[in-house]
């Protein structure tokens, strides 16, 4: 095809069906352009001097304005056609922006769009010029284009919608109202819908200072909307101001008394404030006329939780158990609460209904593994855990498998597990995390120095990665190297100065030893005052008390420890430093306890031989 093939091109495509086919190819389309785009391209540059004689197909044009700066698209020459010359610049423009948008420069392809839109009546551009703005976060095009977007579609939602949009993230308060106002008036759907859309989309996007200003405004707007007044109660209770966010729930239950939303939130912060027995009276009262509510009846069950009821919540869960016994959804909520209330026979229960009805299945097999696990039936467990088969708690599901096959006797399935699970993604987080799994694996079989071997191949493609040096360090104490210990600990603390547990594994390994004491107490002190209420700092706080002869001191630390956590090491600790203070009566008495609850434990053992003669 020689130069008059192009004009020819632009004889038979029509300006209208060029933009249509254009505006149809999405930015991820094929990187590729064709010859007749090419040919476009370079005669709309202006490259050759024959003259274009296509014509537009009758649609009114306008002529664009080049400006520095972003400003409105130009509305001169409104009522006349395009020059020729003109429509050739907006065919390249447009061509321009595909092409660069198709090869990753969005930037470019924003910046062609908004040109193109100040050319045109067709609001399609204008659409697109927008939404590629806001892609590449050009606030002052986005804005200047989504005015003339609705200028031309002023009965578009979805260009209204825009302009909420981009007026909120340009904090500006009075046109998102106004825009918003016109999303509400305008949508086929019912007032109280798109309301209750906006509100929420308000709510997720925006800062709470101008969310609260635009919501005030809607509500005055529309001053019988209990979706508005609920939106301006929440946004109050997300800025910690419990008595407006009151004040709008009340006004919205005047609205609409059987509001449950509203009824709930409300009885939320009266249960925060200690007014319990108020708060649940009219949530009770809005299920005796409305039995069939599953959110009322389940925010009734969460209500109670909060509030500290649990016999009364449990009863509740099986009134929701009864009423619901095919909703997923109801069970899946009331096994998860249970869970949390320790009310575990309940939540199995009910979590094992929720599978019965093959429906939120990862989830519940993923809790139902967690009850398995803790009450350490091992092998149904790992059958529950390997029942997940995606959602977020995929991989903690399949990496505790792994880790429960060790404890089985079953290393090799858990290693071929862990091998098969690094092949899913590449994600850093997540291979580091099946590393370290791998050797806790190793470590159950007491394979230490393959242990040691896999973090070392880890930190090698990981460099410095804290969480390897770490466990890396508590493999090489146990193997006795304590170069490697050493050096792995410093540089945690020196890339992470606040990382309690390091400091607590430095200090500990130099106070057990009885060396640099001095030294350990820098780094446990420092622990301590990161995590108080660690029992294993404690502990280790206690031990180095010990070792500094400070027995008071260290009995009431390793008291505070045990009462906190009743480990078989805080316990050996504290009766050591009790037999040595003189008072070997309760030494003795701490560690029998302890002896009952784990007879095999070599430290408790070891120092019960070293003092019981």
């Amino acid at each position: 095809m020689d130069i008059s093939d192009g004009a020819a091109v632009l004889k038979t495509i029509t300006y209208r069906a060029l933009l249509a086919t254009t505006l149809g190819i999405g930015l991820g389309a094929c990187s590729t352009v064709t010859n007749a785009q090419a040919r476009l391209l370079s005669l709309a540059q202006g490259q050759h001097t024959h003259t274009l004689t296509a014509q537009a197909s009758g649609k009114v044009l306008q002529s664009s304005r080049q400006t520095a700066q972003p400003t409105a698209p130009s509305t001169t020459q409104r009522g006349s056609r395009l020059s020729e010359r003109q429509e050739a610049d907006l065919v390249y423009k447009i061509l321009a922006a595909e092409i660069a948008g198709r090869r990753g420069r969005v930037d470019l392809a924003a910046r062609n769009y908004y040109d193109a839109a100040g050319s045109t009546d067709d609001p399609r551009v204008s659409e697109r010029a927008v939404k590629l703005a806001l892609y590449s976060r050009d606030l002052d095009r986005a804005g200047s284009a989504v005015s003339r977007w609705v200028e031309l579609a002023p009965q578009s939602v979805d260009a209204w919608q825009h302009k909420a949009q981009v007026s909120l993230r340009q904090r500006n308060v009075d046109d998102t109202t106004f825009a918003l106002e016109k999303v509400i008036n305008l949508s086929d759907d019912a007032p109280s819908i798109v309301i209750g859309n906006v509100v929420n989309s308000i709510l997720r996007q925006s800062d709470a200072d101008i969310g609260a200003q635009v919501l005030d405004q809607l509500g005055q707007r529309f001053p019988d909307s209990t979706d508005t007044q609920y939106g301006i109660g929440r946004f109050a209770m997300s800025k910690g101001e419990r008595v407006t966010a009151l004040k709008a729930f009340e006004k919205a239950l005047e609205i609409d008394p059987d509001n449950i939303e509203a009824l709930l939130s409300k009885a939320r912060l009266q249960v925060d404030t200690g007014n319990v027995d108020d708060a649940l009276q009219p949530v009770q009262s809005y299920l005796d006329r409305n039995a069939d509510n599953v959110p009322g009846h389940l925010g009734y069950a969460r209500l109670l939780v909060e509030a500290g009821k649990y016999e009364r919540a449990t009863t509740q869960f099986e009134v929701i158990a009864d009423k619901f016994p095919d909703d997923a959804d109801a069970y899946l909520t009331i096994g998860l609460l249970a869970l949390e209330i320790k009310r575990v026979e309940r939540a199995e229960k009910y979590l094992e209904r929720v599978v019965d009805l093959e429906q939120h299945l990862d989830e519940a097999n993923y809790y139902l593994g967690r009850i398995s696990d803790s009450g350490r039936d091992y092998q149904l467990a790992i059958d529950r855990y390997e029942a997940v088969t995606g959602g977020d708690n995929f991989f903690s599901a399949q990496i505790r498998a792994a880790e429960l096959h060790g404890l089985v006797g079953e290393v090799e399935e858990g290693r071929q597990l862990i091998a098969d699970l690094k092949t899913y993604t590449d994600e850093p987080a997540i291979q580091i995390e099946l590393i370290t799994s791998e050797s806790r694996l190793l470590n159950s079989d007491d394979r230490h120095e393959e242990s040691l071997e896999i973090l070392s191949e880890g930190l090698e493609r990981y460099a410095d990665e804290a969480s390897l040096l770490y466990a890396r360090a508590l493999v090489a104490e146990r193997l006795d190297k304590r170069e490697i210990f050493e050096a792995d600990l410093q540089k945690v603390i020196t890339a992470q100065p606040d990382n309690g547990y390091a400091l607590n594994a430095l200090g500990y390994f130099l106070v057990d030893r009885n060396e640099r004491l001095d030294e350990a107490e820098v780094y446990l002190t420092k622990a301590l005052e990161l995590q108080p209420s660690d029992p294993a700092i404690i502990d280790s706080v206690g031990w180095l008390y010990y070792r500094q002869q400070k027995y008071d001191k260290a009995i009431e630390m390793l008291r505070r420890a045990y009462d906190i956590l009743p480990d078989s090491e805080i316990a050996a600790h504290l009766g050591e430093v009790l037999w040595v203070s003189g008072d070997e009566t309760s030494a003795t008495q701490i560690w029998e306890e302890a002896l009952k609850i784990s007879p095999d434990d070599d430290l408790l053992n070891s120092v019960m031989k070293k003092y019981i003669r």
